[in-house]
């Protein structure tokens, strides 16, 4: 609902699957099926259904059109969503429209038919995420650390979209924008990825071995899954950052205003929080590289 802005009300009258699968079927098994991110969503959403309706997948293979423009000055699968790949391709995108299907659609057939006409992506001067190119496009108030206590103190309404710049402990002093949570979001818990459990750090010296721990934010992975994960590896979640929590988990929207108050408020009593921010950096300290964000 929050992504795609389909409320139950909305499809209350809308034709079941099975209705719709024989208006659709010749056309699929005739065609080469594209999306553009398609193993997040497009590929297991049709699977699930047509299971459920008892027909077979076996034929089911939806092409990536992510994986035409691999993006060099990012990790692979990375900096290249639709409107970034979009605007390095030179096809106009209206970012109010994103998640529109008949949309993204549209744009997803204009980048396949850019590849087979030998086009080029150009990606200089474009940010290397949706959320720094959100922040560009909707002018939202970009804060450091420092900054947060001080502005909330002034807008207590909390109504305006303000994005947070934020730099992992990790040492490389990588920044990354991130959306705070606002009164026109919606939370949204579960993630498209899972959890490896059974590469997990477990081990008795692990970082995260009884430390205090909280989370904020959104991530790829279902929020419960990474609490049972940290519970795993022996941390203590805590609901809060006081002077108790040693690390603060933050994911890349819907992070909570009130606990990065808290880190600068932490902080200023001489109180180090160790941050851990995005999917990357939570994925290093699951998977046994979590000593990086931590100094003696």
């Amino acid at each position: 609902m929050r992504i795609h802005h389909l409320s139950p009300e909305a499809t209350a009258h809308a034709a079941d699957f099975e209705l719709v699968w024989q208006e659709v079927q010749p056309i699929l098994l005739m065609s080469e099926l594209w999306a553009h991110n398609a193993a997040s969503t497009e590929q297991p959403v049709l699977e699930k259904n047509l299971r459920m309706y008892g027909f077979n997948t076996d034929w089911l293979c939806v092409h990536d059109s992510r994986s035409l423009y691999q993006r060099p000055d990012c990790p692979a699968n990375s900096g290249n969503s639709l409107p970034l790949c979009c605007k390095a391709l030179g096809i106009e995108f209206d970012e109010s429209q994103h998640h529109d299907a008949e949309y993204d659609a549209q744009k997803c057939a204009e980048i396949i038919i850019a590849h087979l006409k030998g086009q080029q992506p150009d990606w200089s001067g474009l940010p290397k995420s949706t959320e720094e190119l959100r922040k560009q496009q909707q002018e939202k108030r970009v804060l450091r650390l420092g900054e947060f206590a001080e502005y909330y103190a002034a807008h207590p309404s909390g109504e305006e979209d303000v994005f947070a710049v934020l730099s992992s402990t990790d040492g490389s002093g990588t920044e990354q924008v991130v959306d705070v949570y606002d009164k026109g979001d919606r939370f949204k818990d579960k993630g498209s990825s899972t959890i490896d459990f059974a590469r997990l750090d477990v081990r008795q010296d692990n970082p995260l071995r009884g430390r205090k721990v909280a989370i904020t934010g959104m991530f790829s992975y279902d929020r419960k899954d990474i609490e049972k994960a940290i519970a795993v590896m022996g941390a203590i979640k805590v609901p809060g950052i006081t002077k108790n929590a040693a690390v603060v988990i933050v994911g890349t929207a819907n992070v909570g205003p009130k606990k990065l108050i808290a880190i600068e408020e932490q902080e200023q009593k001489d109180h180090h929080i160790y941050r851990i921010v995005g999917d990357d950096d939570l994925n290093a300290l699951l998977y046994g590289d979590g000593q990086k964000f931590f100094s003696e």
